[in-house]
């Protein structure tokens, strides 16, 4: 975006581009909101709300800006107006930890597409039947009750081939992450 262009004079984004961003977006949001409530419900509910007003304010945002930060300071607003809407609870985080929470959660959103793609390439490196065993528990929700049903092994078996799965894709990760591939 040119700096000796006035905010005003560039066009919001497209619907269609601007609804592309939210749905990328909506993973990392509901992660990062979750961080901030750490209850699983409330962070769903707080989503719903951070996209409603996401979705009110679409003629602000300016295309070639920072849509996540945008997107991740207009939750930690929504995460704040839950937290007063809810009233005090004493297991519940103080305003400044939240807000240091969110300072730092946000900070670590460049690191974020980093992980994610060397979580893709290390499930693709994975043996067959553990990486069928992620995506099946994983990306299409089942328990590990229904895939011992479905499959020859008993749900120990499932447990531990699990296991060893989530093993080898955090060491995968973290030398991926740390350069040593």
């Amino acid at each position: 975006m040119d700096p000796n262009v006035a905010p005003s004079a560039v066009p919001p984004a497209a619907p269609e581009d601007y609804a592309e961003l939210m749905a990328a977006h909506q993973g990392r949001l509901e992660s990062f909101i979750r961080s901030l409530t750490g209850d699983r419900d409330a962070s769903k509910d707080v989503l719903q709300e951070t996209n409603l007003v996401l979705l009110r304010k679409a003629r602000e945002f300016r295309p070639g800006t920072n849509f996540a930060a945008w997107a991740f300071r207009v939750a930690r607003f929504e995460v704040m107006t839950w937290r007063r809407r809810r009233g005090r609870n004493r297991l519940a985080f103080d305003d400044e930890l939240v807000a240091q929470l969110a300072d730092t959660a946000t900070g670590e959103d460049g690191a974020y597409d980093v992980r994610i793609d060397a979580l893709r390439d290390c499930l693709a490196k994975l043996p067959e039947r553990q990486r069928v065993v992620i995506e099946k528990r994983y990306l299409e929700g089942c328990t590990v009750a229904e895939l011992a049903e479905t499959g020859p092994e008993n749900a120990n078996a499932i447990s531990q081939l699990l296991f060893r799965a989530r093993q080898n894709l955090l060491k995968c990760v973290s030398r991926q992450s740390s350069g040593e591939v």
